[in-house]
């Protein structure tokens, strides 16, 4: 394919030459980078238009030393959370990314970013979830049956032999939909189930991906071995558990401390950097220990690192670039 100008890549596209398996090991490089400071993160961190009501526009960015690309993501979610209306049509993407050339600073590629964010955030998770779940984790919880959750099972399935998948989400028709579709394309045992309460029970590892702002996990629900991983915008477990679980884990400090519910315990002097036990990439440096036994409750919190959208971006647009893949837009 002809490199000049710029090239589009719709989510149809990227759906194309998204390998799942090497979506987990671009992620994990990720981490592994951030760790070791080879990403330089835009300043100030976001820019974002936030009204109290309506939809919020939000702006994050970051530069790769080892590729060289730099890029930004621009994604629109609603105040209230969410980031689909479904009482009107899309008329375009609502997550986009934009990659350049950190050497000569041109504009690679922009591509609708609606289903590598889904796998991101899904590869992000299984990343952790091998660390410290049990090996033998065969029962998931997905809370949530959103985009990510669409991505979650496939993605999880990847890395353990998961023979029973329960769903659970807001309204009975999205949950049946998703455990009928997932089955379908993926061959797996999805189950719908109508509490959150009952997908945990026996669960061994549990994703939680909902648009929430209201806790709806209770730290009793949480058997003894269960890992739990928490995406959301907002608070989804319990505040307890943010304490009494046997490690309690981000995949930054530095940047999940500005999710809310984190600010929140943070002000009210109800957490404190004292309650962590790791960072994601401590563990996979080895600098931390994992999982210690079968039996304890792991917690993880996770805002997403903008430098694994980017690494994503990047791997995409080479991929694109072999396959002829893409529109390419004059320059």
């Amino acid at each position: 394919m002809d490199t000049k100008g710029i090239l589009y890549l719709s989510n149809h596209d990227v759906k194309k030459v998204l390998d799942l398996g090497r979506a987990i090991e671009i992620t994990e490089q990720a981490l592994r980078d951030h760790s070791a400071g080879r990403v330089t993160w835009s300043t100030p961190e976001d820019f974002a238009i936030k009204p109290e009501q309506g939809w919020q526009s939000w702006v994050t960015g970051c530069a790769l030393q080892t590729t060289p690309v730099a890029g930004f993501r621009i994604r629109s979610i609603k105040a209230a959370g969410g980031s689909r209306d479904v009482s009107r049509p899309p008329r375009g993407p609502r997550r986009v990314l934009i990659l350049s050339d950190l050497e000569g600073g041109e504009i690679l590629a922009f591509m609708d970013e609606d289903w590598c964010h889904a796998v991101r955030t899904a590869a992000a998770a299984t990343v952790a979830m091998r660390v410290l779940a049990r090996k033998d984790s065969a029962v998931m919880a997905m809370l949530g049956a959103g985009d990510t959750a669409r991505a979650a099972v496939p993605v999880m399935a990847q890395a353990f032999k998961l023979k029973e998948i329960r769903v659970t989400s807001r309204t009975p028709e999205s949950r049946q939909n998703y455990a009928k579709e997932v089955s379908a394309e993926y061959g797996l045992n999805v189950v719908a189930v109508e509490s959150t309460e009952a997908a945990l029970k026996g669960a061994d590892v549990v994703i939680s991906a909902t648009t929430t702002s209201t806790p709806f996990v209770e730290e009793s629900w949480l058997g003894a071995g269960s890992t739990v991983y928490s995406i959301g915008k907002h608070q989804e477990m319990a505040s307890s558990i943010y304490k009494n679980t046997d490690k309690f884990v981000v995949d930054s400090w530095l940047h999940c401390k500005n999710k809310s519910d984190m600010q929140r315990m943070l002000k009210e002097n109800y957490l404190s950097e004292k309650d962590l036990y790791a960072e994601l990439p401590d563990l996979l440096s080895g600098k931390k220990a994992g999982r210690q036994s079968d039996g304890e409750r792991i917690f993880i919190r996770a805002i997403g690192l903008v430098n694994q959208d980017i690494a994503m971006a990047d791997h995409i647009y080479r991929s694109a670039l072999d396959k002829g893949i893409g529109t390419r837009l004059p320059y």
